[in-house]
């Protein structure tokens, strides 16, 4: 049988847990307090929305965290989110952030990215709750029957859906779909017998604008692989010419890009110079 532990080692211990909680959430709220006025979002063309449809799931980009807190924060209706399963897992959330930490402060102390790490999975997983995300998989198909039933049950109750569908994170444009959202409409059409319109939404993190376009509705009695094709070129095609004309030309979005084209010009000048010092340096241990 195990020994309890000594009042006084339990004393101790509650202390230290109650004071890297209190450093955990000081941490939150510098980052709400940081973060936060910067996803200000202003929301173009809502002359687009149809309060008369009969189910509506909104497809955004991503454009990093931007996006989905931009609309979780912004959004004129209310929707729940579909979120990949790895999001939802506080072990996998953790893992996430460990590696944006490391990637984004390689050079702080270890107990400031500990810090970090443990305050930016309370804010994520806190916002995941709030914001009543439904769980997709990449992987698992069967999961996905799970979100099926869940978004059609969600529709049903006249709240709306909303969809990141991007297979990876781009900085500049919308990026190549992940495919199965789609099938949503299929469902939703044979349990209900009503249609989904889907609403394209482009996002532009430079403009701290959000454009919701022309929407397209499902339609049942044509071909299922057409209609995929249909639905799925039209929503990504609409936010590319979103994007070229609203974010492309916009000054702000060049002056932009000519800085990160700087800073990678003197980052590679930084990288030959080490190497350069490097191979000096053999040069002169050989002699």
């Amino acid at each position: 049988m195990a020994k309890k532990k000594n009042i006084f080692v339990r004393f101790f211990s509650a202390i230290g847990y109650g004071i890297k909680i209190f450093f955990c959430y000081l941490a939150y709220l510098l980052i709400c307090l940081c973060f936060f006025p910067k996803a200000k979002c202003k929301i173009k063309c809502k002359e687009n929305l149809n309060k008369n449809d009969e189910a509506q799931v909104f497809i955004a980009n991503h454009y990093e965290l931007y996006g989905p807190i931009a609309m979780y924060l912004h959004f004129p209706v209310k929707f729940r989110p579909w979120i990949i399963d790895k999001m939802m897992e506080p072990s996998e959330v953790k893992q996430q952030m460990s590696l944006m930490v490391m990637n984004n402060f390689p050079k702080f102390p270890v107990w400031f990215k500990k810090m970090a790490i443990s305050a930016l999975k309370n804010v994520v997983v806190f916002a995941m709750n709030h914001a009543k995300g439904i769980s997709c998989s990449r992987e698992n198909a069967r999961a996905n029957i799970k979100t099926i039933n869940i978004s059609i049950e969600t529709l049903e109750k006249g709240t709306a859906i909303a969809i990141f569908p991007e297979h990876r994170y781009v900085t500049e444009g919308v990026g190549e779909f992940e495919t199965g959202f789609e099938y949503l409409a299929k469902a939703y059409h044979k349990k209900t017998g009503k249609k989904i319109t889907f609403y394209p939404v482009f996002i532009s993190q430079i403009n701290k604008e959000m454009y919701i376009e022309k929407p397209i509705v499902y339609n049942p009695d044509a071909d299922a692989a057409e209609e995929k094709t249909r639905i799925i070129t039209y929503l990504r095609s609409t936010m590319l010419e979103s994007y070229e004309r609203n974010e492309l030309n916009n000054p702000a979005f060049l002056a932009k890009k000519e800085k990160l084209k700087q800073k990678q010009t003197k980052h590679e000048a930084k990288k030959q110079k080490k190497l350069e010092k490097k191979a000096k340096r053999k040069q002169k241990e050989e002699k």
